[in-house]
């Protein structure tokens, strides 16, 4: 069901779907493309992977009042292929699905569930500098720090697979919301980001 959604005045919108229904009840939500679907899906065995991709499709209907065909591109960044003027980032977390959809920009976008295993890999994705900023005991801000180098990673194009190492993040503000990432040969960047009770979201 629809757990989220929100639009700016920019036209821009970001909406969340929590995925409490069944493939089957998924797939009543779509009459018009519901057997191109099951064509499409028929090579996934997962169930989770099947309720992320039709959760998506939920969001888009939602969003566009219609029910948008999303490809991908060489490099496997999504995009509206019958919706040209608008940019999309999609992301997927356990029980949830999001997406952020802009008519004029570029836009990155990360969802991530809370979990503890976010302390055994702090030292791999952070430098010492970064952890100067935050309080790495902090669970939430760790797994902010993690979703904000991914939603830059999304945005951002020709990333090296380690993109960790390309983004520094100079600023967490928990009370206003707001991160700072300054990005290797790209323009530095700044996150918003919300806290759920099950999960974070950040985004450009």
């Amino acid at each position: 069901m629809l757990y989220q959604c929100d639009r700016n005045v920019d036209g821009e919108l970001l909406s969340i779907w929590e995925m409490n229904e069944s493939v089957e009840d998924l797939f009543a939500l779509f009459p018009e493309k519901g057997g191109l679907y099951r064509d499409e899906l028929a090579h996934y065995r997962s169930s989770k992977r099947k309720q992320e991709y039709l959760s998506v499709r939920a969001l888009l209907l939602h969003a566009l009042g219609h029910e948008g065909v999303v490809s991908h591109d060489e490099k496997g960044k999504p995009y509206l292929l019958e919706e040209n003027q608008l940019h999309i980032s999609i992301s997927h977390t356990k029980g949830y699905a999001a997406i952020f959809v802009s008519p004029h920009r570029e836009v990155g976008l990360d969802v991530e569930q809370f979990s503890d295993k976010i302390f055994h890999v702090k030292d791999k994705f952070l430098s010492f500098e970064e952890k100067q900023i935050i309080d790495s005991t902090d669970r939430t801000q760790l797994l902010l720090c993690w979703s904000a180098k991914e939603a830059v990673y999304k945005l951002y194009e020709g990333l090296k697979p380690e993109y960790w190492e390309q983004i520094t993040l100079k600023k967490l503000d928990m009370d206003q919301c707001v991160m700072l990432a300054e990005v290797e040969d790209r323009p530095p960047v700044t996150l918003r980001f919300r806290v759920f009770p099950d999960f974070v979201m950040v985004h450009n």
